[in-house]
């Protein structure tokens, strides 16, 4: 049986380019003083105590939400609805609110850079949902997600309608059917007629921004209120698909996106 070494592992992946990496890791990999401390064992690396720091304060979603359609032009959705409100909370709170980077959430726009991934609006809800209930125990964090996505995916978007138009007047709402940024868009041309490029479609987008960050803060807002308010959660078509390919049964399926935008059949369910 061949033996590979991490030098060859490394090499494999194009990873071990002269004295790059070596130099990236200190004197670690030669045994010599001062080795990087991104080799810590887990229990070696310092945790910072600070209990409350990013605590969520109740917000205006309408005012929110209007900054966050005056924000959209300078980095797309997610920048627009994490911006949105990291800038009113830092108005309220000041710091560390003042100080968070939100420059970095322009990747999340057109899907993930460009890449039709998973939509810079449903991604910018869940990391603020993600940065206020930041505990180990993820079930309250999962029901808070599990509502965004499932109103993204069902709601006629957008409703929001601004003042002012930026670009276009009129735009007709379409369900986006997925989590997905270019399923949303394409299913919105299907509906529209219009193309993928023109001003009505970057409006729907704005708009859209709008309506996720008004639905995020109203959520964070009556969470803080009440840890256990009530949240929306898979339908019951989805709900069905996983009690079967979920971890109970088959197991061979992950995930609790609408199942039936991809996985649709004529006639008779397939026999497992």
């Amino acid at each position: 049986m061949k033996i590979i070494n991490r030098r060859t592992a490394l090499a494999s992946l194009g990873l071990f380019g002269g004295s790059a990496l070596l130099s990236g890791c200190g004197g670690q990999a030669s045994g010599e003083p001062g080795a990087s401390p991104s080799f810590l064992p887990p229990s070696a690396v310092p945790v910072p105590d600070s209990p409350g720091k990013w605590t969520y304060r109740k917000l205006d979603p309408v005012a929110v939400g209007e900054l966050a359609y005056a924000m959209y032009s300078d980095g797309g959705c997610m920048y627009a609805i994490v911006g949105s409100v990291m800038r009113s909370l830092a108005e309220k709170l000041g710091e560390p609110f003042r100080s968070f980077p939100y420059e970095m959430m322009r990747y999340g726009n057109a899907g993930l850079g460009g890449w039709g991934s998973v939509c810079g609006i449903v991604n910018g809800c869940a990391a603020l949902i993600g940065l206020f209930q930041n505990g180990k125990e993820a079930k309250r964090r999962e029901e808070l997600i599990t509502d965004i996505c499932v109103w993204y995916e069902h709601t006629p978007l957008p409703v929001y309608q601004p003042v002012q138009p930026a670009w276009a007047e009129d735009v007709t709402p379409s369900v986006a059917d997925s989590l997905l940024c270019h399923v949303a868009v394409s299913n919105w041309c299907k509906v529209t007629g219009c193309e993928v490029t023109c001003d009505e479609r970057r409006e729907r987008c704005r708009r859209a921004s709008v309506d996720g960050v008004i639905r995020v803060v109203d959520l964070l807002n009556r969470n803080a209120v009440d840890p256990n308010c009530e949240c929306l959660n898979l339908t019951s078509e989805t709900q069905a698909c996983l009690e079967c390919h979920g971890p109970r049964e088959l197991r061979n399926s992950m995930g609790r996106m609408n199942c039936a935008t991809c996985h649709t059949f004529e006639g008779d369910h397939p026999a497992p």
